[in-house]
């Protein structure tokens, strides 16, 4: 129920639900290529590239995926 537009549950809610395992790889997935999505049109649509400065720094990245 966490990729389901309008109809997910929290963190907290599945696990007093009993849930033990959430899987939501799809919902990244979809979320990602919203991203690119959005800045496609942006450019396209504007000539502007005003995402970069919504984007995560590579280091912050580095960081979180500690490596």
């Amino acid at each position: 129920m966490v990729g389901t537009q309008g109809k997910s549950f929290s963190v907290g809610e599945l696990a007093a639900a009993g849930v033990k395992r959430i899987s939501f790889a799809a919902s990244l997935y979809r979320s990602a290529m919203t991203g690119l999505l959005d800045a496609a049109r942006e450019v396209k649509d504007t000539g502007q590239f005003g995402f970069l400065d919504r984007c995560v720094t590579t280091p912050a990245l580095c960081k979180l995926m500690r490596i």
